[in-house]
This record gives structure tokens, sequence and C-alpha cells, in this order.
């Protein structure tokens, strides 16, 4: 046979194994036989004589071989036919079925199928039966009858007078926060300076009233310092002990009388860096509340600069062993702010955060033992400093000064009551209430320079007052002080002059009516500058003290805008708090130096008129005259010191008598300071 002649392969020669299922598939797999397929030898083929090489016949329709009992060889099998041994066609097998073989169906006892009802896609219709047109054959489906459906169209709508609102109750009551502060009267907020007479503090006795030129401020020598930073202080509740709070993880207690360190305060068993903000004694001065920022020894943060920082807790000492009796967990980042309070006779603290939560703490009657803890819900802040709660509402409602702005809270629900405009453009890290002493005058926002005063020297003094608002309820003084954006160009300016604010919160007069915050007016200095963090106000009602960032306080007042006085004897460096002592003629200052600084308010003698000199001259000249008259109408046995004594009291009759006399050209109580100055001179005569 020639190697190119056509071999022609019959059907007998051909043996093809065809798997008609799925499941003959895998039984010849698992078995081991293997299908046999013929090759035919290919003429053309470039292996020719290779023998081991063949190439199989072309599929007549391109199938995919042996692949699932599907494929088609050289023989397909529409070209086999079925027969038996006679020669006669078969029927066609059925065909295979993939996957799954079918399900019986099913048949009853007599061997007849089983027809199912045909399933439905999705939710099933309701059959309603159809109802006859007589309404008493109809009932509301007790009885098995469907109950009338509403036809299809517009639903019905509900009336106002159907429509059930919950009862809600009120964020702010006026009648229960009057009746609350009846029964609780809160002296948390008051400051209010003692109404005496301005010569008497000079005294060491009784509160600072005035901070002038008549009445400056002297420096006291003592030696009240720390190794780091001084970031605040905290009094006594009957002044006697003053502690101070740094970042050297100590906490001094000092005597208010002799400025001697009493005690220092450590947590020993903590492993971490303690750095101290804050602080607030108990009622009774038994135990001390800290707080501020906890550190990782062992871990360095690159973008704080400094140590890791860590969850920081509060931390109660006892203030004779100087042991931690109790931690506070729940803040995150470091605590700015801790006050203890109050409320319907239970004990809180409430503190602040950097990390945006002010959380309010339940403690025992020892102040010690907590026994709840809940945060105030907000959501918004980023930073809150400092609270401070409202006058006469029983000690409920609180003001905290948060980011850039201040916001009215409820310390019973712990919820918002309401949130006020940005005051700052930055943020305000200080607000409290104080009792005012006078009434300001109210400034417009825009301040106006005096046209004979020089533009550098411009002060807050230098405005247009005008006559106050009329408030339209209840009302408290609020004083509030922040920090500015920087300037754009190399963020070393404030973009703004920094400012303290006074502002008046008008009470709503209706129950869930609205707080309204009024700006009264803004205090201001070429020299006051104040744009760093964590720097707190002072006031006793007729002054602000107002830290700076570069070692100085000053002094601004309440009443008239005017600052005067000025405090410079810390370092150039932030000053951080201000206390003015409750019943001592006191004020204390610390700073980043590492020092407190200790004044008292002392009094200089006030210089007369022209005018009244020269009457209270002729007065006494003419006292003295009379007295030597009378003098020679005595015995002329009287002693040399007797007739002087007669001369000191006819001349302190003549100043009494000046005294009744209702002199308009006096300025400010020259009558007793001419009874001064004259005693002192006849004191210096008669020595001589």
């Amino acid at each position: 046979m020639a190697a190119n002649d056509d071999v022609i392969l019959s059907e007998e020669e051909i043996d093809v194994v065809m798997f008609d299922s799925d499941a003959e598939l895998s039984k010849s797999a698992g078995t081991g036989r293997k299908s046999r397929v013929s090759y035919a030898d290919n003429s053309d083929s470039d292996f020719q004589g290779s023998g081991s090489k063949r190439t199989p016949a072309p599929s007549k329709r391109g199938g995919r071989g042996r692949g699932r009992g599907r494929g088609r060889g050289a023989a397909t099998a529409s070209t086999r036919k079925n027969v038996d041994a006679n020669g006669e066609e078969l029927p066609e097998p059925p065909k295979a079925r993939r996957g799954r073989p079918p399900k019986p169906k099913p048949v009853d006892e007599d061997g007849n199928p089983i027809e199912k009802p045909k399933a439905t896609r999705g939710r099933k219709k309701a059959v309603v039966k159809e109802l006859s047109d007589n309404e008493d054959d109809f009932d509301d489906g007790v009885y098995g009858n469907p109950a009338k459906r509403t036809p299809k169209g517009k639903a019905r709508q509900t009336t106002f007078d159907e429509i059930v609102i919950p009862t809600k109750e009120p964020t702010f009551d006026p009648v229960q926060v009057g009746e609350l502060a009846e029964r609780h009267p809160d002296t948390y907020w008051r400051e209010l300076a003692t109404d005496t007479d301005p010569d008497s503090s000079a005294d060491l006795t009784g509160r600072i009233d005035f901070i002038d030129e008549d009445h400056p401020l002297e420096l006291l020598p003592h030696s009240i310092t720390d190794q780091m930073a001084l970031t605040g202080m905290s009094l006594s509740p009957d002044g006697t002990l003053l502690a101070t709070f740094g970042s050297s993880g100590h906490v001094h207690i000092w005597d208010t009388d002799t400025f001697e360190c009493l005690t220092t305060l450590r947590d020993r068993s903590e492993t971490n860096i303690d750095e101290f903000f804050v602080g607030q004694f108990t009622p009774n001065s038994e135990y001390l509340i800290v707080g501020g920022k906890l550190k990782d020894r062992k871990r360095w943060s690159e973008a704080d600069e400094d140590n890791h920082i860590m969850p920081c807790p509060l931390k109660i000492f006892n203030v004779l062993t100087g042991d931690v009796v109790s931690r506070l967990e729940g803040h995150s980042e470091e605590i700015l702010c801790v006050k203890s309070v109050v409320y319907k006779g239970e004990n809180y603290y409430v503190t602040t955060s950097q990390d945006g939560y002010i959380r309010r703490w339940h403690m025992d009657s020892d102040w010690v033992v907590l026994l709840d803890s809940k945060e105030v819900t907000d959501g918004v802040t980023c930073m809150a400093f400092t609270v401070s709660f409202l006058p006469n509402t029983g000690n409920r409602y609180f003001m905290a000064s948060t980011d850039d702005h201040v916001t009215l809270m409820d310390l019973e629900t712990c919820l918002i009551v309401q949130r006020f405009d940005p005051i700052y453009s930055s943020y305000c890290d200080c607000g409290k209430f104080v009792e005012l002493a006078e009434e300001p005058l109210y400034q417009a926002r825009k301040p106006v320079i005096a046209e004979d005063e020089e533009e550098g020297a411009a002060s807050s003094s230098h405005v247009v007052a005008s006559s106050l608002l009329e408030p339209t309820g209840p009302f408290a003084y609020f004083v509030t002080r922040g920090v500015e954006l920087l300037d754009a160009e190399d963020n070393t300016v404030s973009s703004r002059p920094n400012t303290c604010t006074l502002h008046r919160l008008v009470y709503p007069t209706e129950p869930n009516g609205s707080f309204e915050l009024q700006e009264i007016r803004r205090y201001y200095h070429d020299d006051y500058l104040s744009n760093s963090w964590l720097i707190r106000l002072a006031s006793n009602g007729r002054y602000i003290l107002a830290p700076t960032l570069n070692g100085q306080v000053f002094v601004f007042s309440i009443a008239t805008g005017q600052v005067t006085s000025v405090l410079r004897d810390h370092d150039t460096i932030e000053v951080r708090d201000c206390k003015f002592h409750p019943t001592k003629n006191l004020l204390f200052t610390c700073s980043d130096d590492g020092t407190v600084k200790a004044y008292r308010s002392i009094a200089k003698p006030k210089c007369l008129d022209a005018s009244v000199e020269a009457d209270v001259e002729m007065e006494c000249a003419t006292t003295v005259a009379t007295s030597e008259n009378e003098r020679a109408q005595t015995s002329e046995f009287d002693s040399p010191q007797t007739a002087t004594d007669s001369h000191f009291n006819g001349l302190k009759e003549g100043v009494e008598s000046l005294a009744v006399r209702d002199l308009d050209s006096v300025v400010s109580d020259p009558p007793a300071a001419a009874v001064t100055v004259a005693v002192a001179e006849e004191d210096t005569k008669r020595d001589s």
C-alpha cells in the first residue's frame, strides 16, 4: 500500500467508547478504564514512519473531544444507527441528564401520578371570597368570612387631633430651677470682693479689693519654687494651704502664712512619667484630686516630639500620708480641668480633657469611692478646657469652654442645652462666672482709638461708651479669654489682637426657652500678648487678671476697661494661673519659670487739693489761737506737757469740725486724709 493512499476504515475497525453521562465517566475513571480511539495514518504528516505518534481524525463539527461525554470523534453518533441483531433500527435511548438524577414523581396507591399545584413567584396572592350584596352576610372575619377591604386609592389623612406627641421634660424650666436654687443654694461661683473702705486694703486682713495707683501691689519676699514649670495652683477652702502642680510630677503643699513647704505628694508606684496640670481640694481638705498628663517612659511620639501620651487617670492623694487612695480611669488624653461640686446633696467631680470629652464622676460621701461615671453626650467637641457653674441654678447647669466657643450643659442629664457662636478664631480656653462690684460700661465690638492718644498706646479704655442693653430676664456675667489664629506668613503673630471678653448670659423666662449670650465689652492692650493655651483668668469682681506669654500679668478694670496695673516679676515666659486669696490680702501667680509670686495690696497717702489744704491751714490756725487764749486763762502752774496736750486737743477738734463741712471740691474723702496728716504733724512737733 502506498504511503499516500487513503486508508478507509470500516465501522468495525473503529472502537470508540462513548460516555453517555457524568456518572459513567466518573465510574470509568474509578475503575481505570480508558477509551480507545483509532487513529488514521496521515500520509502528509511530517511524522511519517514514526509510528509512535499519530494524529486523531478531525472532528466533523469541531467538538471538544471526549470531554464530559459530549465530544464527537471521526465517527459521530449521528452517523451510527442503533440496530438489533436482525438489522432493525432501535428507538433512540433517552438523552442523559446532567447533574443529579430526577426525583421520582409521586403516585397514589393505584400508581397514578399526583399533580402538584404550580408554584408562584414572589408574594402569594391573597384570595378574597366574593361577598354577596346582602350586608348581613358580611362579618369582620371572626366567623370565617374575610373582612371588608379598603379599596385602593388615596390613604386617609391623619388629623392633628389624632397625633400623640410624647411629653418631654424641658431642658430649662425657670420655675423648677428657682425652686432648686432655694433648696440648694450655690456659692461655688461667688468671688465678690468685700465691701470695705479703700484704705482698709493696707491691712493684712481682708481680701484684695482695689488695684490701682493708690493701691499698688507689693511683691512679698519668699521662695515658692519647683524644679520644672508650674502649670496650676489650688487653694484649700479655708485658705490655709496652697497646692502647686507642675511638669515634675510633684505636688507641693505650702503654708499661706509662712510660705513654707509642708509636704510633697508623688505617686511612687507609677512607672511612667507623670505631669500634673490641675487639682482640687475636697471640702474638708483631707484629700486632693489631681490630673494632667501621663507619658510612656519607653515610647516616643514623633508627632508630639515628646513621649507617647497614655490614657490619663485622675489621682486622689491623702494630704496627710501622701498615698494615692484612688485612681479614676476614663480620659484618653491630658486632663485640663477638675471641679468638685455638690448637687442635690450628692458629690461630683467634673473634668475636661484634650480628648474632647467632659466627664461627670459621681462620688461617695468621702469623695474617694467612685459610684458611677458618665460622659456628656457631645460628639462634636475636639478640646474641652474649663467649666464654670451658672449662678442661682442649684449647681445643675455649667458653662464649658470648648474649641472656639462656649457650651451650656446639664449636669443631671449629661446633655448639651445650648451651643453658642464662636468667640475667638482659634479656641476659647478659659471662662468663668463672676459677680461684679460695679456695673460695666457697654462697648461696641470695634474699638475706637481716641484722637488725643498715640496709636501705639491704644488700650481698651479708649472706646466710646454707651448705655447698657436692657436684659429681658435674669442674667449673670461671664468672662472669657481665648487664642487667635496665627498670621499665615510666618505663624508668629496672631491674626487678631488678643482680648478678654465680658459677656452677659440672659436666662430664658419660659420653659425650653433659649439663653442669650450678649457681649458687653472686650479688654485689650497693644502689649497684651496672650496667644498661648492653658492660661487662666482671675477676678475679684472689680478687676480681671489676665496673664500673658511673656511673663506679664495685666490688670483690667471691669467697669471701665482701663489697665490699672501690670505685673512684670516673672521671666519672659508664660504665666499660667492667678489666684486671689479668699480671706487674706494676698494674690498668687505661677509661671513656666517654676516660681510662684505672692503680692499684697498697699495704700499710699493721698495728696490734698490746694484749696482744701488752704482751708485746713486756716481752720487749724484759728483753732490753735483759740486754744492759746483758753490756756492763758487757766492756772499759771500748768506744766509744759499739759500745755502741749491742750494745744494738740484743740488742733484735733479743729480738724474734726472741718470734716463736718460739705466740701464739694473734695474728690475722695479729704477730711479723713486731713486728719491723718494733721495728727502726724502734731506728733512730730510733740516728739521734738
